[in-house]
C-alpha cells in the first residue's frame, strides 16, 4: 500500500508560519512606547498613515504551477504607508504553505514494485509531500475611498513587483531517508525561482476610533521562473525552460497603525 501522500497543513508548514507572525508582533509591542492611535477622529481628514500588517488567505495555482501545484494557503506580513493624497506604497512578503501536489513522477524512483517508499530501517515510509512557496514585492497603488465622511476607507487597488520561488517539501514524520537527505533533495524538489507581478483589489477600512482596522480582497500575481536545478533524478528530465507560474485567492488582513503622539494641551 502507497503510504505516500499529499497534504494539506502539516506539522512543519505550522512552524514555518510561526516567524512572519512572531516578527510582526514583536514590531508592534516595540513601536508601541513611540506610537499610539490617533486621538482624533480618522473622519475629519485623508492622513498620512505608516503602518503594517497581518495576512492570510487561501487560492489556487494556474498556468505551469498549476500543473504542479493546485490549491494552498499563505501567511505573511507587509509594511506600508499611505499618504494623505491616497499614495500607498511600501513592502510586502508572502509565505506560501500546504500546496497540494499534483505533478507525477515525484520520488518515481525511488519506490519499490508495490509503490511503495522504504525508510533507513527498512519500513515503509510514511511521507507529506506538498508545496511551499515565497513571494517579496514592493508595492504601490491607491485608495479610493466611498464615502465623504470617511476619506481613510474604501476600493484600495496596489500592484506589486518582486521575486517569487517555489519547491516541493517533504515531511517525513518517522524513520530517516537518506534519498531525502542533502545531496540528494535538491535532485527531488523543483526549486524554482523568478519575478513575478502581483495585482490586489479590495476594500481598505481605517475605523473612526482607530481600534478595527483591516482589509479583505483578491490578489494575483503571475511570474516568469526558471528551474533551479539541473536535473530531476526521479524523472531524469531536465527542467531548461521559461515558465508562466500563476496564482491567485482571497487574502485578508489585520492593520496596525502607528501614528504620531499628539500633543497633550494644558488648560489654566
Amino acid at each position: 500500500m502507497l503510504r505516500l501522500k499529499s497534504c494539506g497543513v502539516s506539522q512543519s508548514d505550522l512552524r514555518s508560519m510561526r516567524m512572519p507572525i512572531f516578527l510582526s508582533v514583536l514590531a508592534f509591542f516595540m513601536l508601541g512606547e513611540d506610537a499610539q492611535a490617533q486621538s482624533r477622529s480618522v473622519r475629519d481628514s485623508a492622513l498620512f498613515s505608516p503602518h503594517f500588517h497581518l495576512h492570510g488567505g487561501i487560492g489556487t495555482s494556474a498556468g505551469d504551477l498549476g500543473s504542479r501545484f493546485t490549491q494552498g494557503g499563505n501567511v505573511g506580513m507587509g509594511i506600508h504607508v499611505k499618504f494623505p493624497s491616497g499614495f500607498y506604497t511600501g513592502l510586502q512578503a508572502d509565505f506560501g504553505f500546504g500546496l497540494t501536489l499534483v505533478e507525477p513522477g515525484v520520488l518515481s524512483n525511488l519506490l519499490n514494485p508495490a509503490g511503495q517508499l522504504i525508510d533507513n530501517e527498512g519500513q515503509v515510509a510514511l511521507l507529506a509531500l506538498s508545496g511551499r512557496s515565497g513571494l517579496v514585492t514592493l508595492d504601490a497603488g491607491r485608495l479610493f475611498p466611498l464615502r465623504r465622511t470617511n476619506a481613510n476607507s474604501g476600493v484600495l487597488i496596489n500592484l506589486g513587483l518582486g521575486s517569487v520561488h517555489h519547491r516541493v517539501h517533504f515531511e517525513n514524520t518517522e524513520n530517516p531517508i537518506t534519498q531525502l537527505d542533502e545531496p540528494y533533495l535538491s535532485g527531488y524538489d523543483r526549486l524554482t525561482w523568478g519575478v513575478a507581478f502581483k495585482q490586489f483589489i479590495g476594500y481598505w477600512h481605517m475605523s473612526d476610533n482607530g481600534l478595527v482596522n483591516w482589509f479583505a480582497g483578491v490578489q494575483l500575481w503571475e511570474a516568469k521562473t526558471w528551474p533551479q536545478r539541473p536535473m530531476n533524478f526521479d524523472t531524469q528530465t531536465t527542467d531548461d525552460s521559461p515558465r508562466l507560474d500563476l496564482y491567485g485567492g482571497i487574502q485578508v488582513g489585520w492593520v496596525f497603525h502607528l501614528y504620531k503622539r499628539t500633543a497633550v494641551e494644558h488648560w489654566n
